[in-house]
């Protein structure tokens, strides 16, 4: 046999033997959630029932200082790549196109907002077996738009609730997953609870009577569960001042209508979580659940918007649908038309926002703890260590790849196809998965809508604008940003805008 044969042969064999070795891996399952604030679960505090991501948490790792981009492209760019950046470019790799060859089924379910078609850049070309779901951003709940399964266009069925059916298509790609002897990689993508607020009208009637003391009652409810939960404390996370742009509630007019915005957001995110239930149904029926590494986070921090308009561009097929239907489509903040069906268009508003962000200042789109602190659950009955542990290691969706690269046995690339592709960012977090000790000083970076922010040990500087002044805040003892102590400490901000300013400059940050 010829030398060059026999040494394929053998690569080859060495190969399947990895592989049969590694039959132990893990399968990953990445759960994001859209617009949601640090104190929304219930395992964080809130009054919103969610016993399924609460028994994940119960029995797995919270997170108290993982981090987001601070907006829903920009998130995911940087989830999937382990880069940061704001959108998937050609010199990126996804964490799909990773495990594929590594002997991963790969499959996508919900929200891409990565690429204008499924068919260019979409989930299918980027590593997914299988795609069902939205490729825009934001949309309605009760008739999407661009909703796709793999490269073409998805109908809409009677009864349909996009939330819904994201848990009944993972439902559908876990039990494909279990035909075959090999692990898989999932990306769970939910809208909820982005705007517009829909919701099944008994859902929100469920949650009504728990909002009729207002958003500045809600944010005193909830910053005391979190302290009995020993999610937070009150020496390093006081409860922060109001953002300027919440209402006073005593004065308020039309209180009716915004507990309904609050009641429907709420309703939102109980149906998000009976998704969630779902696969954990699913993977328990399909003997999947012990070794199953599920990551749950959100995109970015509260949201604080209020719409006009055609909602950015994401309603124009509602628009559409209304005049060929002779109905009246209601965008925006009018309070004589309540919010939830699928003829209205609305958001739940700064005000409760800032509760739903409890006790951090600021919003999504913000780099502030507020828009890029968000709550993360690691679940893992196989292999974590201390279930039932609120950590306070440091993590951030661009180390979901790194991590799921260790998990899998493989390496990243330095080429694709090729091309030389760019380095990554990412740093696994399996070190606190097992019971190990993260680097406290690796640094993380921030830029987003004029906000700038670094994050190293203790200390994080931040800013509002390219010629605004940094903030330094020492989040050891600050996590709530209350103590500006840029002018106190002014070698401490000069050295970690140095760092800043280097990989800004060699990463295209500004």
């Amino acid at each position: 046999m010829p030398t060059h044969t026999l040494t394929r042969l053998l690569a080859i064999g060495l190969t399947s033997l990895t592989l049969a070795i590694a039959d132990d891996r893990p399968n990953i399952i990445v759960i994001l959630s859209d617009d949601m604030g640090f104190s929304d679960l219930g395992c964080y505090g809130s009054e919103i029932e969610t016993p399924s991501l609460d028994s994940l948490a119960k029995n797995g790792i919270r997170f108290t200082e993982f981090y987001a981009t601070s907006r829903c492209w920009p998130t995911r760019a940087t989830l999937l790549s382990g880069h940061y950046s704001s959108a998937l470019g050609t010199t990126q790799v996804s964490i799909a196109q990773l495990l594929k060859p590594a002997g991963y089924q790969t499959g996508m379910v919900g929200k891409w907002h990565l690429s204008k078609s499924a068919t260019d850049n979409g989930p299918r070309q980027r590593g997914f077996d299988a795609f069902y779901g939205t490729i825009s951003g934001g949309g309605s709940y009760w008739h999407p738009e661009t909703l796709t399964r793999n490269t073409e266009p998805a109908e809409i069925e009677e009864g349909f609730y996009y939330t819904d059916k994201i848990g009944d298509e993972a439902v559908a790609q876990i039990e494909n997953f279990a035909k075959k002897d090999a692990p898989f990689f999932q990306y769970i993508a939910f809208t909820a609870a982005h705007w517009p607020m829909h919701a099944p009208e008994a859902s929100i009637q469920k949650y009504v009577d728990r909002y009729k003391d207002g958003w500045t009652a809600l944010r005193k409810q909830r910053y005391a569960r979190m302290i009995e939960l020993g999610v937070i404390n009150e020496e390093r996370w006081p409860l922060s001042p109001p953002e300027k742009r919440v209402k006073d509630w005593d004065t308020l007019k039309h209180k009716e209508w915004h507990i309904r915005n609050m009641a429907c957001y709420a309703a939102m995110i109980d149906h998000m979580d009976q998704a969630v239930g779902k696969v954990i149904t699913a993977l328990k029926q399909t003997k999947a659940f012990d070794n199953t590494l599920i990551i749950y986070t959100n995109d970015n921090g509260a949201c604080s918007e209020h719409l006009s308009g055609n909602g950015w561009n994401t309603c124009n097929n509602i628009i559409r649908m209304a005049k060929e239907q002779g109905k009246t489509l209601t965008v925006g903040d009018d309070v004589n038309v309540p919010n939830g069906g699928p003829w209205t268009y609305g958001s739940v508003g700064a005000s409760w926002a800032n509760a739903q962000n409890t006790p951090l200042r600021r919003y999504k789109a913000n780099v502030h703890e507020g828009g890029a602190c968000v709550p993360c659950i690691m679940h893992w009955p196989a292999k974590l260590k201390n279930p039932g542990t609120i950590t306070d290691q440091r993590g951030h969706v661009v180390d979901i790849l790194a991590t799921c690269l260790e998990l899998a046995n493989t390496s990243y690339p330095e080429t694709r196809d090729g091309s030389p592709i760019v380095n990554s960012d990412s740093t696994s977090l399996v070190p606190t998965i097992t019971g190990k000790k993260q680097n406290p000083q690796h640094p993380y970076y921030f830029n987003h809508a004029n906000t700038y922010a670094l994050i190293k040990g203790d200390w994080k500087i931040v800013r509002e604008g390219k010629k605004g002044p940094w903030e330094l805040y020492n989040l050891k003892v600050d996590k709530v940003e209350l103590n500006n102590l840029a002018q106190q400490k002014p070698e401490i901000v000069q050295g970690l805008e140095k760092i800043w300013t280097s990989y800004a400059d060699t990463h295209s940050l500004r």
